[in-house]
């Protein structure tokens, strides 16, 4: 099982360059405060910011910097997109396969397996997301829909030599309970939690028991605590909570406590 709490806040399309600055200020004081005497503790803060901020929040960042997206291709005429290769000089981490990305953009399985494969190239450990919407929870086929995703992105990647001892984070996020208000009982958490790791078990080699699955639906400081109880869950990644630096702080500190 993974040794690390992740803490990990997805800005999406929020701040500006003052706000950055304050929140990273901010941000970092709490940290220092909280981890000055625990050395050994092994939760991971990250922010997903907007890829502008990116170079700003490197050189001014004691906590990890993910990538909100990358480009299914190296290089070339591509206007807009941006590669792996130039966000690998500031981040550690990418987010993949988010269902925004999916939804709004129409990203299919194959761009997500070319976007994998990408990442890894350049040293950029994926954090893959998954999740069914309401009418897949309503219909009770979530699980199948949950099968298929990682089937058709990740077996294909692992499956491959070239791959099969890369570094893999992946975060369920229901669609259903992302900004809706709506939040997954820790219940419906656990049993999906719990059948994504017995996939791995079954289907990856090497990192199967190591791979860290964080949960992404409406957390907050108010459910973080229940839903970081649960036994196969390996942090959270979170949306709306992460642009308070105050709130999203409480919600490190919550997990601070329980590892």
């Amino acid at each position: 099982m993974s040794e690390n709490i992740y803490v990990i806040g997805n800005w999406k399309m929020n701040k500006h360059l003052n706000e950055v600055t304050d929140f990273c200020d901010k941000l970092n004081i709490s940290l220092h405060d909280m981890f000055a005497l625990d050395n050994s503790s092994n939760i991971e803060v990250g922010i997903a910011p907007a890829a502008i901020h990116l170079p700003q929040m490197s050189s001014a960042s004691t906590f990890s910097l993910v990538a909100q997206n990358i480009a299914a291709e190296e290089n070339g005429a591509y206007t807009g997109e941006i590669s792996a290769s130039m966000v690998a000089e500031y981040s550690r981490y990418v987010l993949v396969g988010h269902s925004e990305r999916r939804m709004y953009f129409d990203e299919t399985n194959e761009i997500l397996v070319k976007k994998l494969m990408l990442a890894y190239k350049y040293n950029l450990i994926p954090i893959f997301c998954f999740g069914e919407n309401l009418e897949n929870r309503e219909k009770g086929d979530y699980l199948y829909i949950i099968k298929q995703q990682l089937e058709k992105v990740i077996w294909p990647v692992f499956s491959s030599s070239d791959f099969l001892n890369q570094n893999l984070i992946i975060a369920y996020e229901p669609v259903w309970a992302i900004g809706t208000g709506k939040n997954a009982s820790p219940e419906q958490i656990s049993e999906v939690h719990d059948y994504v790791r017995d996939l791995l078990i079954n289907n990856i080699e090497n990192i199967k028991d190591s791979v860290p699955i964080l949960y992404g639906g409406s957390c907050n400081s108010q459910n973080a605590k229940s839903i970081l109880e649960q036994k196969n869950v390996n942090g959270l990644l979170i949306g709306g909570a992460s642009l308070d630096v105050n709130h999203f702080t409480k919600i490190v500190q919550i997990a601070h406590g329980l590892y």
